[in-house]
């Protein structure tokens, strides 16, 4: 797409026909943006539907922390009622321990007493079975309390244990719930980062297309045609990138090189490879800094990548005159100098017609 418009902006004589690839290419894109959009609204509907699904989890969670709270409450109170019977257990056995002794003492009697003292003891056992009678009954019920709240306490603690899985397994459907909503947020920028790229490429594709008209407004205008001198290299590097279909090293899909990259240093002097007029000095979509120098006879080079411009518009430049200097502008990483020799329009490979 960009060398398209590119090669309308050194002038293609079927400029006219590139101008509807241009068009064309604008409307796949802005389809492309409906696409986007429809996809953001759609990622938008199902995040409103797991929020409701996290809220909804995060209170039954709420209501089963509540539950386990009394249920630990009913436990502790629970084990210090059984703790309390326990020790009136205790004591009640030490009681009865000694009123038993008791009753063995009361039990013996002693030879030579007198009816008065026989009647005495005979009362005082009456009275010590009564007691123990009463005291067993009252053990009795404190054992069978005991184990009433012993049993209840089992009972809590077979409940929280039920509980506390039940919590387990809310609180790791919760944390599916929470990694589900934070995949859709990850989806969710990276669409809308497309969609900012998509825009963006839009309007940089309007802006370019008004520019080139404008550009071929004033641009159009008869030549002679005939052939030029040599052209001369117009930076010292290393040739990293050939002329003819390469792989883009951004988008990596497949597309023609309409010139050569040549690696250099940043800040490199790049001059201009014949003598000529600047016809564009600007920057352009991807190719950052270009300088377009129309030598006549058809004939234009193109300087793109640029870290900084030398000259302006419709200048007069010679031959090995500095125009600008390498640098990384557009969409390359390292220092790059794209350059590329027409034609009317037509790319021609570089290393042809260099000396």
């Amino acid at each position: 797409m960009i060398g398209i418009l590119i090669s309308i902006l050194i002038f293609s004589a079927d400029y006219k026909g590139e101008l509807k690839k241009v068009e064309k290419d604008l409307e796949e894109t802005q389809k492309e943006l409906e696409t986007l959009k429809k996809k953001e609204g759609s990622i938008l509907k199902e995040l409103e539907k797991i929020d409701i699904e996290a809220e909804r989890q995060k209170k039954k969670l709420s209501q089963l922390e509540k539950k386990e709270k009394k249920i630990r409450e009913k436990i502790e109170l629970l084990s210090r009622g059984s703790l309390t019977i326990q020790k009136s257990i205790d004591e009640k056995h030490n009681r009865l321990n000694e009123e038993i002794l008791l009753l063995y003492r009361e039990l013996s009697i002693p030879p030579f007493a007198d009816i008065v003292q026989c009647r005495q003891k005979e009362e005082n056992i009456f009275y010590l079975k009564h007691f123990l009678k009463c005291e067993k009954s009252a053990l009795d019920s404190l054992s069978g309390k005991k184990d009433s709240l012993l049993s209840s306490k089992n009972i809590a603690q077979d409940e929280l244990k039920k509980l506390l899985a039940l919590r387990k397994e809310e609180k790791a459907v919760r944390n599916k719930i929470l990694a589900q909503k934070k995949a859709k947020r990850k989806l969710l920028n990276t669409v809308k980062d497309k969609k900012g790229g998509v825009e963006k490429l839009i309007a940089e594709l309007k802006r370019s297309r008004e520019e080139l008209e404008e550009f071929m407004r004033r641009a159009a205008k008869d030549e002679k045609r005939g052939r030029v001198g040599k052209f001369i290299w117009p930076a010292h590097g290393t040739v990293v990138s050939n002329f003819g279909t390469v792989i883009d090293p951004v988008y990596g899909t497949k597309l023609l090189n309409n010139g050569i990259d040549i690696r250099a240093k940043e800040g490199t002097s790049v001059v201009a490879s014949h003598d000529g007029k600047v016809v564009y000095a600007s920057r352009f979509y991807g190719y950052g800094n270009i300088v377009i120098i129309d030598h006549e006879n058809g004939y234009h080079t193109l300087y793109a990548h640029l870290a900084n411009i030398e000259v302006m518009n419709r200048e007069k430049v010679k031959q090995g005159e500095t125009i600008g200097r390498v640098g990384t502008s557009g969409t390359v990483s390292e220092p790059t100098l794209h350059f590329e020799i027409r034609r009317d329009g037509r790319a021609i490979n570089p290393l042809t017609l260099l000396k």
